[in-house]
């Protein structure tokens, strides 16, 4: 009866009141649009960066100390639990020459048919194969960013410029190379920044760059630390194990305070859309103190009166946070069409690959942020509810009634 009784009270029709009633929805409905947007669109942006990263990187690496042999310690690593597969690595850096350009790139050595299992480099290819690199062959792989940046191209010729130990110095070394494949990642820092080559090529480049690594690829990218801690202990001294969120730590460090440092930001948002709450609740009294009078006459206790303005702040948070859940996760879902227009119409790019990291604003709804947002929403009417709620208690029948 009493849900039935704020109802009434809060939506009847040709009131003041209602008018009220409409815009605090509005103005949940939008805060609550607002925040689910946002956080659904970083979750996203933070998932298919870690998907990316992994996907061209390493889970779990491990470079053993001088002297040591990649191929029984790969054999080894490749019967512990957990790992589903183990490839050697060998890193350097280069200058990439191409007639009057150049640009600085990392450079990683690979074998074709081990890297295939523990990334997706080969899947990722949109020309040559990655088989294409054989050892001596002076093939490179690049990333899209890069070849449309230097106007590569499949078979193109580039040059190699790497610093070649002398006797207290180091002089530059030149190496002829051939453009053999270009991936796609979407991931513009990366696409232009990475290169791969055959793993006996990378030694020829790098001749002091250390011994080669062996990267591994787990069936749970999430339990790399406690491998990586694992591992450490039974490796012991000598062998330096890093995994794939040491490497990022900054990056996602960033990410999650941002997210933190936003929700905190855009739930002011829906602070401010409490006070409407206030305002259509106090309003609602003063417009019904009559009825609430005559109500009081038949025996409603104060606690009841008060129970009727909870609910009416209930019902404004939960039509408001509905709506705004709702239009925010089609909104999320669409942001890219929207986007894509706004390009259009304007003749711009909002999201320049060359500035982001992607190029694109992937959706991902976390049931974890979607509760928060509904209950931080739900809360502040609920505590805006409290103030109305007494006053309305406190409405004397006596007083109410003289001038009816």
């Amino acid at each position: 009866m009493s849900l039935r009784l704020a109802w009434k009270l809060l939506f009847a029709p040709g009131r003041l009141t209602t008018l009220l009633a409409v815009v605090a929805v509005g103005s949940i409905g939008l805060g609550v649009l607002v925040l689910t947007t946002v956080l659904a669109v970083m979750s996203g942006f933070e998932g298919v960066l870690s998907e990316k990263l992994v996907a061209l990187g390493s889970e779990l690496t491990i470079t053993p100390p001088p002297g040591v042999n990649w191929r029984p310690l790969a054999a080894r690593l490749g019967h512990q639990a957990g790992v589903r597969a183990v490839a050697p690595s060998l890193n350097g850096e280069a200058l990439l020459l191409a007639g009057n350009r150049l640009a600085p790139m990392g450079i990683r050595g690979i074998e074709p048919a081990p890297e295939a299992r523990v990334s997706d480099l080969g899947s990722h290819l949109v020309a040559g194969r990655l088989k294409a690199l054989t050892p001596g062959g002076h093939g490179l792989i690049i990333g899209r960013a890069l070849a449309r940046e230097l106007d590569l191209r499949l078979g193109s010729p580039v040059t190699l410029l790497t610093a070649r130990a002398g006797q207290g110095n180091f002089t530059p070394r030149l190496s002829r190379y051939r453009i053999r494949g270009i991936y796609r990642i979407g991931i513009y820092e990366i696409e232009r920044r990475m290169g791969y080559t055959d793993l006996a090529d990378s030694k020829h480049l790098f001749p002091h760059a250390g011994p080669v690594g062996v990267v591994l690829r787990l069936d749970r990218p999430l339990a790399a630390p406690a491998l990586a801690a694992g591992l450490r202990a039974r490796l012991g001294p000598g062998y330096q194990v890093s995994d794939w969120t040491e490497r990022q730590a900054d990056l996602f460090a960033t990410i999650g305070l941002e997210k933190r440092m936003v929700f905190v930001v855009l739930a002011a948002i829906l602070a401010v859309a409490a006070f409407t709450v206030i305002a259509t609740l106090v309003v609602s009294g003063l417009d019904r103190e009559p009825e609430i009078a005559v109500l009081a006459t038949l025996g409603f206790t104060p606690g009841a009166i008060s129970r009727v303005f909870f609910l009416q702040g209930l019902m404004l948070g939960v039509v408001g946070t509905g709506i705004g859940l709702g239009l925010g996760a089609a909104l999320a879902l669409n942001v890219n069409r929207l986007l894509a227009g706004l390009d259009a119409a304007f003749h711009t790019r909002l999201l320049p690959p060359s500035v982001y990291l992607i190029s694109e604003l992937p959706a991902r709804f976390q049931w974890q942020e979607l509760a928060a947002t509904a209950a931080v929403a739900l809360g502040l009417t609920l505590v805006a509810a409290v103030y109305p709620a007494l006053r309305g208690a406190r409405i004397s029948p006596a007083e109410a009634l003289r001038h009816e």
